[in-house]
């Protein structure tokens, strides 16, 4: 398979699509918790203070 072949473009392509649906997958449910959490502590934190 040379670069310029039909194929070789539809094998690049998918993986392309392939990493890009990997790199747009949303935070976790764990990652949210504690963004929030430290959030939530900074506010409070500097309220009281």
């Amino acid at each position: 398979m040379g670069c310029c072949s039909p194929e070789y473009r539809k094998v690049v392509e998918a993986q392309e699509q392939k990493v890009n649906q990997n790199t747009n997958e949303k935070i976790p449910v764990w990652g949210k918790i504690v963004s929030i959490s430290i959030f939530v502590g900074a506010i409070i934190t500097f309220v009281l203070l």
